[in-house]
């Protein structure tokens, strides 16, 4: 698949999350911290979004992907790390029955940073391994 199918395909999953985000659920119970199904689709979430913006951001095999993933992959990594975050407070924020969990936060945290250091090692570490 090319560069610019990738992007797309990040821009249709992040506009995924923040329309499941925005979806009314009803009056819900408390906050549980428990690691459930919730938190696991949290951490797929996440995990996806990250690996997708990367993949599109900084594809591997080109010969300046470490450059690449210094120059993007950190201003990426500090906006997903807000938007993880961000999707929790606009849960609080938006008039539709949601509620901010800080689980939840933690959950999309760690997937993100999940696939954040996965790309990392599988992709740009192991690209200079092999080209050196």
């Amino acid at each position: 698949m090319t560069t610019a199918r990738y992007r797309l395909l990040a821009m249709l999953w992040t506009a995924g999350i923040i329309l499941a985000m925005s979806i009314p659920t009803g009056n819900l119970s408390r906050v549980r911290p428990e690691i459930g199904a919730d938190k696991i689709v949290h951490v797929i979430l996440f995990a996806g979004f990250g690996l997708l913006w990367l993949r599109g951001l900084c594809p591997p095999g080109d010969d300046e992907l470490p450059k690449c993933f210094r120059r993007r992959g950190g201003l990426f990594f500090v906006v997903g790390v807000l938007f993880a975050v961000g999707t929790e407070v606009y849960q609080a924020l938006i008039p539709v029955q949601r509620m901010a969990d800080p689980y939840d936060a933690t959950a999309d945290l760690v997937g993100f940073v999940l696939a954040f250091v996965g790309y990392y090692v599988y992709h740009v570490r192991r690209g200079d391994r092999m080209s050196a």
